[in-house]
């Protein structure tokens, strides 16, 4: 009997672990494209256009983002914001050293003028790093900083990895090249966006020109220039230039019009005969990007609060057997110009297949993708169109209605059956067993006591004396 229940009970952990629910993963979702494909045409290897009137920073195109490329000068953009994150007082001034200028003998590189020994302020170096892009100054303001340029490149390597770059490295803080000095126009773009957060580094970096030593040095970003014909855009706005024979030509630059704002990372742009002349097409290529953005798209309400996007069944709902699903604000997305209503689309992400009560108006069910051309151009929350009341009755049934119409249960229950059968079977196979032993007991000693019986009468009449005759 033992082995039989310890068999049962082994069978029964089988079909319960053959039923237990397996955990599923849920799938990544990633949208690596731009929004939109440019139409115009567009030089540069690598770009991306981003919108800075949206928190979520939204890529509205892209080309090459996470391909690897040199920065060149686009590098002091982070020798900057990294030294504002060390040098607390701008007024305070330094000693140029003998190093940060010998140093930069026979590379080439863009200075400007420093001369060793003498003393200059934070905020005029700067200056002459975002401005004018001059190497000499960034290695004075590293020294200051961090007390020389191989601590400082170290300090700038940290930064970068703690804002989430992956794919930047340095090994200067003035961006000629090395092959071992690389990021990617993603990282770039992340880098920017980041610095932008710094008023300082705003105010600096939108700056068209600066003093020093009795010279005006103009930003070397031309597009706020207006004497530079060709290259001047007049919504355009600071930040950095770079441009090395292994990097191209490369700018970042925002530009504002109409209440619009854009950030343009362009990366890896060629020099090309333009109208009869050589041009630098990284400020070309900016300016078409803006003209793009400008002329063919604008913010539009897609989704409108309180329409229902879809509907989710409830479960122990009080009068209720489902529950729509809205937007609790309107969207709004850049969209094109031309928009047609009719080719945007609204797909739930990662719905659930039903829902239980209670559940409370405006309650977040789930997120949605706003669908245009193949492109998720917005993501927004569902929510709950309506509060659903609890049935404490309804609730009672489905339970003993699921739990016992789950696989699982059902067969654990067979199974107690099954053994309930077996156990009642065993028992009245002994209980007739022992019946019979019984009766056999009683008769072989009813034979006995009748032998006994027998074997005492004849003794006793054997015993008996014969009577006497008289």
């Amino acid at each position: 009997m033992k082995k039989i229940t310890s068999l049962m009970a082994a069978l029964c952990i089988i079909i319960v672990s053959l039923f237990a629910p397996l955990s599923a993963q849920a799938k990544d979702k990633n949208n690596d494209e731009g929004m939109y494909n440019v139409s115009s045409e567009i030089y540069a290897d690598a770009y991306m256009l981003i919108s800075l009137d949206d928190d979520t920073h939204p890529v509205i195109a892209q080309k090459n983002k996470d391909k690897k490329k040199y920065p060149a000068s686009l590098t002091k953009i982070v020798t900057a914001i990294v030294a504002l994150n060390n040098i607390p007082d701008l007024k305070a001034k330094t000693k140029v050293s003998k190093n940060a200028i010998t140093v930069l003998y026979g590379t080439g590189a863009q200075v400007a003028g420093l001369e060793i020994g003498e003393e200059i302020t934070a905020e005029k170096l700067l200056e002459l790093v975002l401005v004018y892009s001059a190497c000499d100054a960034c290695n004075v303001i590293a020294e200051m900083a961090a007390g020389g340029i191989t601590e400082f490149v170290k300090l700038m390597n940290n930064w970068v990895k703690s804002i989430g770059c992956t794919g930047t490295n340095f090994v200067n803080c003035d961006g000629l090249h090395d092959e071992n000095h690389y990021t990617t126009p993603a990282d770039m773009a992340l880098i920017t966006l980041e610095a932008m957060k710094n008023e300082t580094f705003n105010k600096i970096s939108s700056l068209k020109s600066c003093e020093f030593h009795g010279y005006t040095y103009i930003h070397t970003n031309f597009m706020l220039d207006r004497f530079h014909v060709t290259y001047y855009y007049e919504y355009a706005e600071g930040i950095k230039t770079g441009s090395t024979s292994e990097a191209g030509y490369c700018v970042i630059t925002k530009a504002s019009k109409d209440g619009y704002n854009y950030l343009a990372i362009v990366m890896d742009s060629p020099v090309k005969k333009l109208k009869g002349y050589d041009t630098k097409c990284s400020f070309i290529d900016a300016a078409s990007l803006f003209d793009w953005a400008f002329d063919s798209l604008k913010y539009s309400t897609v989704i409108k609060s309180n329409d229902i996007i879809s509907e989710i069944p409830v479960i122990n709902g009080k009068d209720a057997d489902g529950v729509g699903l809205i937007s609790k604000e309107d969207v709004t997305a850049l969209v094109p110009s031309s928009l047609d209503p009719s080719a945007v689309m609204i797909t739930p992400i990662e719905p659930p297949a039903e829902l239980e009560a209670p559940i409370t108006q405006g309650e977040k069910i789930c997120e949605a993708n706003v669908i245009y051309g193949d492109k998720i151009i917005a993501t927004f929350d569902l929510v709950s169109a309506q509060s659903v009341e609890l049935s404490t009755f309804l609730k009672i049934a489905n339970a003993l209605k699921n739990f016992f119409g789950r696989k699982a249960v059902l067969a654990i229950t067979l199974v107690l059956i099954a053994l309930v059968i077996l156990y009642i079977y065993v028992f009245i196979k002994r209980l007739r067993r022992d019946k019979k032993r019984l009766a056999e007991k009683r008769r072989r000693r009813e034979a006995l006591d009748e032998q006994l019986s027998r074997e005492y009468y004849e003794r006793q009449r054997n015993n008996l004396q014969p009577p006497k005759r008289k």
